[in-house]
């Protein structure tokens, strides 16, 4: 099941939120013009770096067509799908990054809080020409003002909007986890597993448990303990989960990081 789509947002805010399969509300921070702007603009000089390059490199192999109409065709061609390629070849295979977007923390999702594929970058970076009309991107900018997510034209049709990530933790704040015995999945129904967001909420959970107070601590917990602890089979563990809501996420949690990692295990030796 993907996570509803909460249209909520706050007046004058930079969030939106969206709500996972577990009934859990969670907050994305939008990216301002100023951050989009920025990082525009680095891509836009690593596509200058890219063009003339290969404009150096056709000119030497097409010396015989140099000034006739035919080479001026082929860099019209060329600055078009450098134009379109260089967004939906970076949003794509980085996950919704190009190089400027990374620099800034930036990233492109889909509407409901999951990662955009080919065709969501492909469709979002085709209709720039419709955002840079009539001049220097005026309806993009008009659109992007008039959302309550900033979303240009090429993002309302794509079904996408850029956030602003957090930083990375260090992977040292969640050693402590390794303290936890991982929680058998087996004892979900269906084969269940939480969603990613819902992993990440535990995780920033988990990252503030020492600076709140044990009941505090399970009362937060307890939003997340009863929806996933509804999925288990045996009684014992879903009164587990009640009693003890957040050593039960972290226990999840564990398992989950454990899967993880043997998935990309896997992989590697395979």
């Amino acid at each position: 099941m993907q996570p509803r789509d909460d249209r909520s947002f706050e007046p004058l805010s930079n969030r939106t939120y969206l709500e996972t399969p577990e009934n859990v509300r969670l907050a994305f921070r939008l990216a301002g013009p100023g951050t989009r702007l920025a990082a525009y603009l680095v891509d836009f000089a690593l596509r200058v770096v890219i063009f003339y390059a290969m404009a150096i490199a056709a000119s030497t192999l097409l010396v015989p067509v140099t000034g006739t109409g035919l080479s001026t065709g082929l860099f019209y061609v060329l600055a078009f799908v450098l134009e379109w390629g260089y967004g939906c070849f970076f949003e794509t295979w980085w996950n919704g990054q190009t190089p400027g977007k990374r620099l800034f923390g930036l990233r492109v999702i889909k509407t409901e809080g999951y990662s955009i594929g080919f065709y969501d970058a492909m469709l979002r970076n085709l209709l720039r020409a419709a955002d840079f009309f009539p001049l220097l991107y005026a309806a993009g900018f008009i659109a992007a003002a008039s959302t309550s997510r900033m979303q240009r034209i090429g993002d309302m049709v794509a079904g996408t909007m850029v956030i602003r990530e957090r930083r990375p933790e260090l992977k040292g704040e969640l050693a402590g986890l390794a303290n936890y015995e991982p929680f058998s999945m087996n004892e979900f129904e269906h084969n269940y597993r939480p969603a990613e967001k819902t992993l990440e909420a535990i995780e920033a959970l988990f990252r503030r448990k020492l600076d709140l107070a044990p009941a505090r601590l399970d009362e937060i917990a307890m939003i997340l303990a009863e929806p996933i602890g509804r999925r288990l089979t045996s009684f014992d563990q879903r009164k587990f989960a009640r009693e003890q809501p957040a050593e039960f996420l972290f226990r999840v949690l564990r398992s989950s990081s454990a899967d993880r990692e043997a998935d990309v295990t896997g992989s590697s030796a395979a």
